[in-house]
């Protein structure tokens, strides 16, 4: 193992820390937050709008699973293989967990689960984050990919707790939500440890503006993201609650 891939901690890697937003950014949170938990609420008054909420978490974890093989894998040092091989299991158990939740709902689950156009728009932001900033660092894409990462399983750790907060754990999605919320915490840390081995000390300037980038377009897609969920809701919840609020 080289210099580069030794752990190092220091104040610089704070930036891998889930930001605490401040002044216009805390009040958009808030805004985003509220809406969400309200369509969340409302999407579960019907069939319909559960199974919108099953796919939702059935195509992130497919699309996550897909960047794991095609971008995660190929770029891998050795002494990574087995802790990429972990988070690939772990994402494709999530992916049959969601689809047989969402079967059990009466939903169908395609062969073809693409992403809505507003997270198309962001992932294709991301990308090229990734291939501009690439050149910075020792190991190429494998830095960008470990921070968009990074970012996209602190964003589903906040969705999932969200979740779980808003139902309650009597509701029978709990367990199934909350298990893999506990996932996504660990990939959380794994990730923020890859990246404190695999960055140079030289390149952690490069990293922190690169995390700053992520997290901009992530947050730009807040409100927008947020509104049609909320449409969402009202086309898709009902008035009356559905039968699998208790379990």
């Amino acid at each position: 193992m080289n210099a580069s891939e030794q752990n190092i901690s220091g104040p610089d890697f704070n930036c891998l820390a889930a930001p605490r937003p401040e002044g216009l950014r805390a009040l958009q949170a808030n805004l985003v937050d509220r809406i969400k938990r309200a369509a969340v609420a409302r999407l579960h008054r019907s069939p319909r709008g559960e199974r919108m909420l099953l796919r939702m978490y059935l195509i992130g974890e497919d699309a996550t699973e897909r960047a794991l093989v095609d971008e995660l894998m190929p770029q891998s040092p050795p002494w990574l293989d087995r802790v990429v091989t972990q988070h690939l299991a772990d994402e494709q158990r999530h992916v049959k967990l969601f689809t047989e939740a969402l079967q059990a709902t009466g939903g169908k689950v395609t062969t073809e689960l693409k992403p809505d156009w507003l997270s198309r728009q962001k992932i294709n932001h991301w990308q090229r984050l990734a291939h501009q900033y690439a050149p910075h660092f020792q190991h190429g894409l494998l830095v960008p990919a470990y921070a968009t990462g990074l970012c996209a399983e602190q964003m589903a750790e906040r969705v999932l707790g969200r979740h779980c907060a808003v139902i309650g754990a009597d509701h029978a999605m709990y367990p199934l939500l909350s298990g893999v919320l506990a996932d996504e915490k660990a990939h959380v840390r794994l990730c923020k440890t890859t990246l404190r081995r695999i960055v140079a000390p030289e390149e952690v300037p490069q990293l922190v503006r690169l995390i700053k980038e992520i997290r901009r377009v992530e947050s730009s897609f807040g409100i927008s993201g947020a509104l049609v969920m909320y449409v969402a809701s009202w086309i898709l919840g009902g008035l009356r609650h559905s039968g699998s609020h208790a379990r």
